[in-house]
């Protein structure tokens, strides 16, 4: 039987002999392509992981399964995470964790070291992103609305009270947004006053940059190494509302300071390691 092909079937066989082509001779095809496939793996993964979820709503153990999943992306996109001094994160306290936030690849390094009996603190947008939003509902995420001051005070007295009741910590990116550039935006107070309330002790962890395998501005996505350090505990005991301003602005310059050292110290690596 002979087959015959018009140019429906020629033009399918075109495209795909031209996009593993495309997607080797051009970063912006590949910046595209991986980061399409990255989101549509979350809404898979959150569609998956909801089931555990709905048998358990409102649970802060739904990140545990969530992230169980989502840990298995950093071998797909060929991300090398090392974590150091993890242990100040293995804490059975509560506490309130503030994390440098460059972009949606944070959720890769927030899966390999998720602290136990945590819940995390997001823009109310999240909400609506779908399957993933309806995940982090089920999960006991904290959605903030920035858009409305009171709204906000309210959502903090709530997790306060929750703090104290069930004695959970609270992952916070204190920045407010993503920082694509170099460096760290100023940092907003919301985290400091809820841990200068409940009188628990902030927990600094620093992400060091994407720039040398990721770019948004440049629509570059390469695979690479990330390091995430955890920082000793820094105490709120006696600490009023009057000492936040100056406990948020002494902790951004500690993390300041780590994020600066550990980025040097794997761009002279990466260099190194590419001039052999």
């Amino acid at each position: 039987m002979e087959l015959k092909f018009g140019w429906p079937e020629y033009a399918i066989i075109g495209v795909l002999l031209t996009l593993p082509l495309l997607y080797e001779l051009n970063s912006t095809f590949k910046y595209y392509s991986k980061i399409l496939l990255y989101n549509v793996i979350l809404m898979l993964s959150a569609i998956l992981v909801m089931p555990v979820c709905l048998l358990r709503p409102f649970n802060y153990a739904n990140y545990e399964s969530a992230f169980a999943i989502f840990n298995f992306l950093t071998a797909i996109f060929g991300l090398k995470i090392e974590v150091i001094n993890e242990e100040h994160l293995k804490t059975d306290s509560p506490c309130i964790v503030v994390c440098n936030h460059q972009s949606s690849l944070d959720l890769m390094v927030m899966s390999h070291l998720w602290p136990k009996k945590c819940i995390c603190m997001v823009k109310k947008e999240l909400l609506y992103s779908g399957p993933f939003g309806l995940t982090l509902k089920l999960a006991n995420t904290i959605f903030v609305d920035r858009a409305n001051t009171e709204k906000a005070k309210n959502t903090m007295n709530d997790v306060f009270a929750n703090v104290r009741a069930e004695g959970v910590k609270v992952w916070v990116f204190p920045e407010g947004t993503r920082n694509h550039g170099c460096g760290m935006l100023p940092f907003k107070k919301g985290a400091f006053h809820l841990a200068v309330q409940a009188q628990i002790p902030v927990i600094p962890l620093v992400v060091s940059s994407y720039t040398e395998f990721y770019s948004k501005k440049e629509r570059r996505f390469g695979t690479g190494k990330v390091v995430v350090q955890a920082m000793p505990a820094v105490s709120t005991k006696g600490l009023t509302k009057d000492d936040v301003a100056e406990l948020s602005e002494r902790v951004r310059k500690q993390m300041l300071d780590v994020f600066n050292d550990i980025s040097l110290k794997k761009r002279i690596e990466v260099e190194t390691n590419g001039a052999h």
